[in-house]
């Protein structure tokens, strides 16, 4: 009997053994994409009304409008990225039709965990925003997209900067997109 049970725990370290650490570090631990940013499903939340809500809460389209193998870098200090040619152009068609003056909502969101939440910004809103917000792209030869504090500028945002979430950075790496200012 002794001797049965030794030969199972000895088969049992041995099978254990070869599944391997679920701690490997060549894989991330977090499920979903790297990179991932969903706009508001909500159609009746503005990038106003984002203060009101926690970040948690904020119902999120099925689908991602921007994912990871649609950016081409992603330049961390600037926080500036530039898409691919297909990505772009889907955004400009996506906003063809305008942008609500109190902004269109969005989440950033990196392994399925969501990092921060800000709004698209037509260029020509009279209204202010004391958030996180991406410039309406308009020029079809692509430029960088940049994630910016306050509309019309800086000195309107209000908080801390959530885009330097180390999670975020980790993420961006991952994928290979992330680039230095110094590159």
């Amino acid at each position: 009997m002794l001797k049965k049970i030794f030969l199972a725990a000895i088969l049992l370290v041995l099978t254990l053994s070869a599944c391997g650490s679920p701690f490997d570090d060549n894989e991330p631990m977090l499920g979903g994409e790297p990179f991932e940013l969903y706009l508001v499903a909500d159609p009746q939340i503005t990038g106003t009304q984002l203060q009101n809500y926690d970040l948690d809460e904020l119902p999120l389209a099925e689908d991602p409008l921007i994912a990871t193998d649609e950016l081409v870098n992603y330049v961390w200090e600037f926080h500036a990225f530039d898409l691919t040619q297909d990505a772009y152009q889907k955004l400009i068609i996506a906003f063809s039709r305008g942008l609500p003056a109190s902004g269109l909502p969005f989440v950033i969101v990196a392994y399925g965990e969501r990092i921060f939440a800000g709004a698209f910004w037509s260029p020509i809103s009279s209204v202010s925003y004391d958030g996180v917000t991406i410039i309406q792209p308009f020029d079809p030869s692509g430029q960088p997209l940049l994630i910016t504090l306050g509309y019309p500028d800086a000195s309107y945002f209000e908080g801390e900067d959530p885009r330097n979430d180390p999670r975020l950075e980790s993420a961006l790496d991952d994928a290979g997109v992330l680039r230095r200012a110094e590159d």
